[in-house]
């Protein structure tokens, strides 16, 4: 298969990228910036992020593709000064609409476009649970983007091609993501609790965030919002025990919510906020987990 995944150097886009090259399946990532391969199965296409009205780097592709992910925009991880808030918002609207121009003046008809999304579309709430067929406005600046996103992406669907919104959970890695920062804070001592403790972290394990996509692209009958989050959600005060457990640290060190919004900003909601979203799509079509629980993802990620 061709596969074309922008983001593609990213957190999610590089698993991805890896899974379909180990499959010996061409992929095809679209960058900002120049960059070469010598595998012979990932190849690096450079668009001009200064004038995305143009289209010349679609010269440098094969005449169709099987799938694409869109998973570009600007990292959330950063400071949410008004000029970056707008960056995070730009950087995912002008690629979408980019991509939207090529396909509707190509002949190319993809199984799949897959958008990125996130479980933020959902609003922060200690009791409320949530699944695919809650349709919501947006309640702040995360989910407002996330509505933006989606909607811009949903115009590829009148191509004709089958669009599906990736709504992520808190993903977890080693490496990569919020946990190697977690892991600081309990090898320091100061893990615990943040805030009530009794917001709902909807978390999923890199390994299933990957077959999900995978799972997703193949499968003809899944379009529209699909939740990828573990089907056993915890609260953050389960979750923080859990994670000093498995590291053999202590959990007694507790944040008040007043700190991480005076430290953080706007940006406080992404830990001290949650919610309970559960992945009906994927528990409906039968997709199977490899770490349904966090115990089992958790010790998977740090295990001998």
């Amino acid at each position: 298969m061709n596969i074309l995944i922008t983001g593609g150097t990213g957190f999610i886009g590089t698993k991805l990228a890896y899974a379909f090259r180990k499959d010996r399946h061409h992929v095809y990532i679209l960058t900002r910036q120049e960059q070469t391969s010598e595998h012979p199965y990932i190849h690096y296409v450079k668009y001009d992020d200064s004038n995305l009205n143009n289209l010349d780097w679609a010269g440098a592709l094969p005449e169709d593709f099987d799938l694409i992910y869109n998973f570009a925009g600007a990292p959330l991880n950063e400071k949410w000064t008004e000029e970056y808030k707008e960056l995070i918002l730009d950087s995912r609207l002008g690629v979408t609409n980019m991509l939207h121009r090529w396909l509707e003046t190509s002949d190319i008809k993809p199984l799949a476009f897959i958008n990125a999304s996130a479980v933020g579309y959902y609003p922060a709430s200690e009791v409320a649970e949530y699944n695919e067929l809650d349709k919501l406005s947006s309640t702040n600046f995360l989910s407002d983007v996330v509505n933006r996103w989606e909607s811009a992406a949903r115009k590829i669907g009148d191509l004709g091609i089958r669009v599906v919104f990736s709504r992520f959970g808190l993903v977890l890695d080693k490496h990569r993501g919020a946990l190697p920062v977690m892991e600081k804070l309990y090898n320091a001592n100061v893990g615990g609790e943040i805030g009530s403790g009794r917001q709902w972290y909807s978390w999923v394990h890199i390994d299933d965030v990957v077959n999900a996509l995978l799972f997703i692209g193949v499968n003809q009958e899944i379009s529209g919002p699909v939740n990828i989050t573990a089907p056993v959600q915890v609260r953050q005060r389960e979750f923080s025990k859990v994670l000093s457990a498995v590291l053999g640290k202590t959990n007694f060190f507790k944040t008040p919510g007043f700190l991480i919004d005076k430290v953080l900003g706007e940006r406080s909601l992404l830990v001290t906020k949650g919610q309970k979203v559960h992945p009906v799509v994927l528990l409906n079509n039968d997709f199977k987990y490899l770490y349904p629980t966090l115990d089992q993802a958790l010790e998977e990620i740090y295990g001998e």
